[in-house]
């Protein structure tokens, strides 16, 4: 049977405390739990990643299975969490103080109970029936979907490797498996997932760590070379670097951004992956902004919200998400259509796309745009809904909406 060393169960309690009671990241805590812990192995620290982000994902569950309180308050809470894991997964339960209250029969006795929803699908009671209202019977497969772990997939710089190229040189030269995505042209899936952030090709710029529906939205932009195009949401670049990739380095590409960190990543991302059409990375001022009016052939609004179809790897966010922080969101999206709309040239086009399963972030706002004198030039030409369920991957939205031309 499989044991839990006392370190690395410290380890997983800390990252717990860290996520839970002061608001961490959990793909960040862990990084830095991995520096701080320098003599843990390869099996070590994904023992951690693994209990980690499944305690996350399934709190709610775990709390019923131990009797545990589900506003957790405390540390002992989170070694009850803990502990359950390790029964649930059928590995040893240490003979430690912290575990002394921990009742192993009526764990396995709960897991035979009749479960509402919320539990079963280890999802805040509210933001279950909300989902359920929007997306109907999609939301239970939905959440299915979104409870399972995210495959790791990269997205081929096309600027410096082909697909091909690239996957031949990861088998030949460091030994990791990939294959092909049907209907993905930049992607490649791992077979065996492995950390590639000091991997060689990694850093010569010949591909990002990139979602395979996340892959989607750039192509969506209809980009070519040569064209002005402007991405109003820009964050680190992920999409940026893409669009500049389908744009094989030719034409002009101005990202904004509210926080200058960000910038300044997508400036070292672009470095990295020889970009070289990216004309301005810019936090931005209201003068800057209005001599962009009708500048673009196209403007991508990647726009901010709940990021509700990203649960596979940010399983945090469920349990931190709010009725008025959704409320703060959806406000937010409008503003930034109504300001960003503005840049489309007439005949050039304006594409929305959020990380989110919610109709009222996603279809409703459009319809909403559309109805307003900012929208009154807009036509709507083509949306798509990337459900997790359906494809494994993330869950998207994107529209594309045309100016049309002014006779």
């Amino acid at each position: 049977m499989k044991k839990l060393h006392r370190n690395t169960a410290q380890g997983i309690v800390d990252a717990l405390s860290n996520i839970f009671y002061k608001n961490g990241r959990a793909t960040r805590v862990l990084e830095k739990l991995n520096v701080a812990n320098p003599k843990w192995g390869a099996r070590d620290r994904n023992r951690v990643h693994k209990a980690t982000y499944e305690i996350i994902r399934w709190k709610n569950y775990y709390c019923f299975l131990s009797g545990t309180e589900k506003n957790l308050t405390d540390v002992p809470q989170l070694w009850n969490l803990l502990g359950t894991w390790l029964v649930v997964n059928s590995i040893e339960l240490p003979n430690w103080e912290e575990f002394t209250f921990l009742d192993i029969k009526k764990i396995k006795v709960n897991q035979k109970e009749k479960i509402t929803s919320e539990i079963s699908k280890s999802i805040p009671n509210w933001l279950y029936e909300r989902g359920r209202e929007e997306l109907c019977e999609k939301w239970d497969d939905e959440l299915e979907a979104l409870n399972l772990e995210a495959k790791l997939i990269l997205r081929v710089n096309r600027i410096v490797i082909s697909p091909k190229k690239l996957q031949q040189e990861l088998l030949d030269k460091h030994q990791i498996e990939t294959h092909f995505i049907k209907g993905y042209d930049d992607a490649l899936q791992l077979n065996v997932r492995k950390n590639l952030r000091k991997n060689p090709l990694y850093l010569k710029g010949y591909f990002e760590i990139q979602d395979a529906n996340s892959q989607k939205i750039a192509p969506f932009t209809e980009v070519k070379p040569g064209m002005k195009v402007i991405d109003g949401c820009a964050g680190t670049g992920g999409k940026t670097l893409h669009l500049a990739s389908l744009m094989r380095n030719k034409g002009d590409i101005i990202a904004f951004d509210i926080e200058r960190n960000k910038i300044k990543e997508l400036s070292k991302r672009a470095r990295r992956n020889k970009v070289k059409c990216i004309i301005k990375s810019w936090v931005g001022d209201a003068h800057y902004k209005e001599s962009l009016t009708k500048w673009a052939d196209r403007v991508l609004i990647d726009a901010p919200c709940s990021g509700l179809g990203t649960l596979k790897r940010n399983p945090e966010l469920k349990w931190k998400l709010t009725h008025d922080s959704i409320l703060e969101v959806i406000n937010l999206q409008r503003k930034i259509l109504l300001e960003q709309s503005k840049w489309v040239k007439e005949g050039g086009k304006l594409i929305y796309a959020t990380c989110s399963s919610l109709a009222s972030e996603n279809q409703r706002q459009i319809e909403w745009f559309l109805k307003q004198v900012e929208g009154a030039d807009f036509r709507l030409e083509k949306e798509e809904i990337f459900y997790a369920h359906e494809t494994q991957f993330d869950g998207f939205y994107a529209a594309r909406l045309v100016r049309d031309i002014c006779e």
